[in-house]
């Protein structure tokens, strides 16, 4: 149980889904935290959500059409409410709530009133200021097309990065939904250590999914820039990603802080461009991390911002189990 349950909004402009949400419920299903997703609109991978729910014996999933959407957040207050679970996502509510389907005034009732052991996630598109205002966390995602795409390419390229919260989970939220529908999917993470979060604990019991950590954990440096041991790491989880890359077994995957690798001098930019040329045809890649670089984005399919407009650390709130990590 969280001793202090926070309110999470992820919005912006685009109509895209923002996977961060499930990658949230991973991650604290890997610490036992339950959590109850209502999926107020449908989309190409809830069937992957509804069936990852059925290996994540702490994740439900609970979904409705528009007609029944007030009936379905009925449902999810009462749970917020009485603290039935750790997390409460209301996956894509907010565009209802600009269309009046539900009413904006019983949502902020329900931002103020949710037991306080609740950590309570919104999503969806154009977020009205009273729940920003109301809000711990607030990450904008802005989604754009590089002026360099690469059309020959059935399979898309990926980069999210920006300052905001939610670039992890995410890839991780994309990666479970595909593997749960059958895509042969691995997470190469490149400055996350060795160690049992959450993630990868939840990663174990899902099937066509795998995940490798190997990285040094939090970047630290001398006069010459990152200390050796970083560099060497990154070096390996680079050459183990271009074995998977080019193994032509997997669907999609995930390079976890590579722009972050690539913004510290601990991978070639100019090499990650060059394998987004090369990869597979049919391969989806997914790159995260802050201050991507701009190489990288060019030959990118999708770029994906996100961008902090509010954040619980600056008023000292710590990372907690579960949640970051």
């Amino acid at each position: 149980m969280l001793k202090k349950g926070l309110i999470e909004v992820y919005t912006g402009t685009s109509e895209q889904i923002n996977f961060a949400p499930f990658g949230l419920a991973v991650r604290a299903s890997g610490h036992k935290f339950r959590t109850l997703i209502t999926c107020f609109e449908p989309h190409e991978l809830l069937d992957g959500a509804i069936r990852a729910s059925s290996f994540l014996d702490t994740m439900f999933i609970n979904h409705s059409d528009i007609g029944k959407a007030p009936e379905a957040f009925q449902k999810a207050r009462q749970a917020a409410l009485a603290g039935d679970y750790d997390i409460v996502v209301l996956s894509h509510i907010i565009p209802l709530i600009n269309q009046g389907i539900i009413g904006l005034d019983h949502v902020l009732s329900l931002m103020e009133k949710k037991s306080e052991n609740v950590e309570l996630v919104l999503s969806g598109s154009g977020a009205p200021q009273d729940i920003i205002e109301k809000a711990d966390l607030v990450t904008e995602m802005v989604v754009s097309g590089p002026e360099e795409m690469v059309s020959e390419n059935k399979g898309t390229i990926e980069v999210i990065t920006g300052n905001g919260k939610g670039k992890t989970t995410y890839c991780f939220g994309r990666a479970v939904l595909e593997s749960s529908l059958g895509t042969r999917s691995s997470i190469v993470q490149f400055i996350k250590s060795p160690k049992s979060y959450g993630e990868v604990k939840a990663t174990r019991k899902l099937p066509n999914l795998e995940i490798m950590s190997m990285g040094e954990g939090f970047l630290d440096f001398d006069s010459n820039g990152p200390k050796k041991k970083h560099i060497d790491a990154a070096g390996r989880a680079w050459e183990e990603c271009l074995k998977e890359v080019f193994s032509l077994k997997y669907g999609l995957i995930v390079l976890d802080e590579i722009d972050n690798a690539t913004y510290y001098g601990l991978v070639n930019p100019e090499r990650v461009r060059e394998m987004l040329f090369l990869k597979p045809r049919n391969l989806h890649l997914l790159l995260s991390g802050r201050n991507a670089h701009s190489k990288v984005m060019a030959a990118a399919t999708t770029v994906i911002e996100m961008k902090e407009i509010k954040h619980p650390f600056k008023k000292g709130i710590k990372a907690r189990k579960g949640i970051e990590f």
